[in-house]
């Protein structure tokens, strides 16, 4: 018996003088997106991989890239010189163009750069330069228990350049006024996102109510933006007649004044610069997608409404709570609201027109 208990003794002793296992690295670590859709030449990031309980932190690395033949290429890995925001454009500071240029780098850098600790790809604006539309990406993620070659992690599809997003819904809207200035929306006309059919005639000028078109290919690496508003009939407003939306707080919502170094206005617009694309730079109240609403009204005195026009379009209507005792014209101003990003270079052109509207 004495010898059992003696044994046992020398067996636990053996193993109290084993290392435990440290940590844990899982089989089934795997990208959460089997393709990844990357716009040419904009900065995008992808989701991070699913690490299936692996212990942190965690370290990745791309290990090659092959085409759709399953050839090696360096093509996502080749670098091309690019103008590169190193930190966020700020109105409050960035108030001269010298200021802002401290912010602006011009460096060659890879279509592809894996994220070392969170394992998530981001794609630079030197993807403008990429040729194939079609890779496979082979990675390899380690930790303290170990490492695992993760080929065919994830494909990657090229698709076009895309100089304008319509990252959130862009809205034209007549605002018929009660008095003591509340407002009632008369008539909105509205572009909703990238997939929304009107898209093609906003960018090709054909759009009664919306149009965004490139006028001119300088500046090269620069980008202006001119806005109009205009009456429905296409008559530019003084742009002075085209004010802040405050939103009922003490300071504006999101506007593009706040994304330009310098703003000029001429008869008919208000035009915006900045160093670099993409426009707009700066959110005032928001994040996501939302950091690109743009907003403005136009004063009271701006427009007088196409009555005979809005009837034929949407039936006989009774105006008469909105008619200014004192003028007898129905009280109105435009609601304006932009949600684009612009990713190129050049002077834009951006032209709203406000539904059932002539110029005063």
């Amino acid at each position: 018996m004495k010898k059992i208990i003696y044994l046992f003794g020398i067996a636990l002793f053996v193993l109290s003088c084993e290392e435990p296992e440290v940590g844990y690295i899982s089989d089934n670590i795997h990208s959460l997106q089997d393709t990844i859709t990357v716009p040419r030449g904009v900065f995008f990031s992808s989701a991070p991989p699913a690490v299936e309980g692996s212990t942190y932190p965690l370290e990745w690395a791309i290990t090659s890239i092959t085409d759709k033949d399953g050839n090696l290429t360096t093509e996502l890995q080749d670098k091309h010189e690019i103008l590169t925001w190193t930190a966020p454009f700020d109105p409050t500071t960035d108030t001269t163009l010298e200021l802002a240029m401290k912010k602006l780098k011009l460096s060659p850098q890879p279509s592809i750069i894996m994220n070392p600790v969170s394992g998530e790809f981001v794609f630079t604006q030197a993807s403008k330069a990429v040729v194939n539309d079609h890779f496979v990406i082979n990675v390899n993620a380690k930790n303290i228990r170990g490492e695992r070659k993760l080929d065919k992690f994830t494909r990657v599809k090229m698709g076009p350049f895309v100089p304008i997003e319509f990252k959130t819904e862009i809205r034209s809207r007549l605002q018929l006024g009660r008095g003591a200035g509340v407002y009632d929306t008369g008539y909105t006309y509205s572009i909703v996102n990238d997939n929304d059919p009107k898209v093609p005639g906003v960018l090709d000028g054909t759009d009664p109510y919306v149009t965004i078109v490139k006028i001119s290919d300088e500046p090269k690496l620069a980008v202006k933006v001119k806005m109009i508003i205009a009456d429905s009939h296409g008559t530019p407003l003084d742009p002075n007649k085209v004010v802040f939306n405050y939103g009922g707080g003490s300071e504006p919502l999101q506007n593009y004044h706040d994304n330009t170094i310098g703003t000029v206005l001429d008869s008919e617009s208000t035009i915006f610069g900045l160093p670099a694309p993409p426009f707009p730079q700066y959110a005032r109240n928001y994040t996501g997608n939302d950091a690109y609403l743009m907003y403005y009204l136009t004063t009271a005195d701006a427009f007088t409404v196409d009555k005979a026009a809005f009837e034929a379009d949407n039936g006989v209507k009774d105006w008469s709570k909105y008619l200014d005792p004192s003028t007898g014209q129905i009280r109105n101003r435009a609601y304006i609201r932009w949600g684009m990003k612009i990713n190129d270079s050049g002077t834009w052109e951006i032209k709203m027109k406000i539904p059932y509207t002539t110029k005063k």
